[in-house]
């Protein structure tokens, strides 16, 4: 299994959940097991110097800005949608499928890496600082992979509909599947610490880490959400949402801990509505009550803890959390089986854009009114990212196109800017398909087809600093891999591999 990698952008043409009711009372008692509000309190309050809620409610809120949320980009996969995730760093997005991750630059929606994998990640998560990213699958299970060191990935366990969370420290992930057990791991080295389980182990369907990294919500497909005391190994609450439908078995996230560790948000059915109730992690006091549309699938809580974004089967909404007043309803359109709603949503960082993941395939980034730009991804000139070839030739030819040569000239003319001295080796690449023979025939084609190229500009420009060369390497340096566990060639991967790299030393 091929190991992430975060590439450069591909474009040069762009430089690219006291103890409530959550039902009835009739529906729902506290386990014998579960300790008192006051033990959960303590809990609570030493493990976190956030400010309580009721603290924050008393503040003045914040002037809410007026206009409508904005589509910034769309792109459409060729299967269903499962995951969603945003890197810490907030510059790309991930989102899994069947067999397949994919990552894309937050600032145009450019495929910057692909993976595969032995079935559909169901669920996808970073460590803290974004070195590590756990993908829980359909069938075998959870893996971990180091994305710095592009080591291989470490598979964590086997099991059917895997969940999984880092700690807020990053030091250990947890998952879970249909056995019921939580299991702890070592983010490092894949070690197993420890290991949580009820009597009656019921299929987990999230996982969730309180901030404080001591209390870890497990929310399971009868709709109970455990809370265990980490250190403890023991369960300090439990609360029974209700999806309105007899099962969380298709709303899989719907608890989630707000990331300052003040508030709780679960979905629940009450009064024949399904409608998603605050609590209080402290004290667990009912704040508010939001009314969503039928079906919740995901909930996101904006990096601040002020915004709370909600996938639903009908709409996705953004609520401010404060106040308990819904801010934002996106501009979509569902079909009668909802075969294109929300499935997998997530803030940036700065809480500024929702990445919301489509059950038709379709992922889309959305900006919120008064959100700041994307920032361009920053480009070394000295180490280019390479020229995509379909931008350059047709299929199968080494001719460039007419459309080239502005791709081309911007390119040389930000080069030789920057370094008007230098040696520049252009190294043609293909995908997969075809034979080894000839795939290193038309990668070298390719790459002199550039080189010549630039000898003309080179010529024209009086840019006598550069010596130029060429290499062919076919299909032997794919940059991801373009076929699947089913030997299912992937499109989108192979334009990735068909590329013209560029290599550029300044003293030689």
């Amino acid at each position: 299994m091929k190991s992430f990698k975060f590439f450069g952008p591909l474009l040069i043409l762009v430089l690219i959940i006291s103890f409530i009711p959550a039902c009835k009372a009739s529906e729902t008692e506290v386990s014998e097991e579960a300790v008192t509000e006051e033990k959960v309190a303590k809990t609570v309050q030493e493990t976190t110097e956030e400010p309580t809620v009721e603290e924050t409610v008393a503040e003045e809120p914040e002037e809410v800005i007026q206009g409508e949320p904005e589509l910034v980009w769309s792109i459409n996969f060729d299967n269903e949608l499962a995951s969603i995730a945003v890197s810490p760093q907030g510059e790309t997005a991930t989102v899994g499928e069947y067999l397949t991750t994919y990552t894309v630059h937050l600032y145009d929606g450019s495929i910057i890496d692909v993976n595969t994998y032995e079935h559909t990640v169901e669920d996808i998560d970073f460590s803290p600082d974004g070195s590590v990213i756990g993908a829980g699958l359909t069938v075998y299970g959870a893996f971990l992979t180091n994305v710095i060191d592009s080591a291989d990935s470490v598979k964590l366990h086997d099991g059917y509909n895997t969940r999984l969370a880092f700690s807020p420290g990053g030091e250990h992930i947890a998952t879970g599947n249909r056995d019921g057990i939580v299991w702890i791991w070592r983010t490092d080295n894949g070690e197993l610490i420890t290991s949580l389980e009820t009597s009656e182990a019921e299929w987990i369907q999230a996982i969730d880490f309180h901030p404080s990294g001591k209390l870890l919500a497990v929310t399971h497909f009868d709709c109970t959400v455990n809370i265990w005391d980490k250190e403890e190994e023991e369960i300090v609450n439990t609360i029974q949402l209700d999806s309105g439908e007899g099962s969380c078995g298709l709303s899989a996230n719907t608890f989630r801990f707000s990331p300052d560790g003040t508030v709780m948000a679960g979905t629940i059915k009450e009064d024949g509505a399904q409608i998603i109730r605050l609590w209080t992690v402290e004290g667990f006091q009912q704040l508010k009550d939001l009314s969503i549309p039928k079906r919740v699938r995901d909930l996101a809580f904006s990096a601040d803890s002020k915004l709370l974004a909600v996938g639903s089967r009908l709409a996705t909404t953004v609520w401010d959390v404060q106040a308990g007043e819904l801010l934002y309803t996106f501009d979509q359109k569902f079909d009668e089986l909802a075969s294109n709603s929300p499935i997998a949503l997530s803030f940036t960082i700065d809480g500024g854009y929702v990445a919301e993941a489509r059950k038709d395939g379709t992922l889309e980034l959305w900006r919120l009114p008064g959100a700041k730009p994307i920032d361009k991804p920053v480009i070394d000139i000295k180490e280019p990212p390479p020229i995509p070839g379909d931008m350059l030739f047709d299929t199968g030819s080494s001719e460039l196109k007419a459309d080239a040569d502005p791709v081309l000239e911007e390119f040389a003319s930000d080069l030789y800017a920057g370094l008007p001295e230098a040696r520049i080796t252009f190294i043609g690449h293909t995908d997969s398909r075809g034979d080894a023979e000839s795939n290193l025939k038309l990668s070298l084609d390719r790459a002199t087809a550039v080189k010549d190229w630039f000898e003309r500009w080179v010529q024209d420009n009086g840019a006598d600093g550069w010596e130029l060369f060429v290499e062919g390497r076919g299909d032997s340096q794919l940059k991801v891999p373009d076929v699947d566990v089913e030997e299912n060639f992937l499109e989108e991967a192979g334009k990735l591999n068909r590329r013209v790299e560029i290599e550029i030393e300044t003293a030689y």
